[in-house]
């Protein structure tokens, strides 16, 4: 799971937000290094150009499928249309032979659940 991060915007504290959101806000400009954030698991809180966000900053040069599949809306569209297409399989097959479908299904899902963290 995606680390979660709380800063203070001077007026209020914000968040949960991810490390990938921090790293999008510094780029906007709506936070800057010496923005206060802390981590949802700590209560210390700390400069931003203290906390390291390498992996957040990897992750946003370099964003994986699923990530640009929810960054453009598309996530639940995919989704729908295959386990619409697992669904159409089960039925073709029927009954009879129903038992490795029901694993591919399950695999799907283990799949889209690892990807999708």
């Amino acid at each position: 799971m995606a680390r979660q991060f709380y800063y203070d915007t001077g007026t209020e504290k914000v968040g949960p937000v991810s490390g990938t959101d921090l790293v999008r806000l510094r780029a906007s400009g709506e936070i800057n290094d010496e923005t206060w954030v802390r981590r949802a698991d700590n209560n210390t809180w700390r400069p931003l150009h203290t906390v390291n966000l390498s992996e957040e900053e990897e992750e946003e040069r370099n964003p994986g499928f699923f990530t640009l599949l929810g960054r453009s809306g598309l996530l639940g569209p995919v989704l729908i249309i295959v386990l619409g297409l697992v669904l159409f399989i089960v039925l073709a097959i029927g009954a009879l032979q129903l038992f490795w479908p029901v694993l591919l299904v399950l695999f799907i899902f283990w799949i889209l659940g690892k990807a999708l963290r």
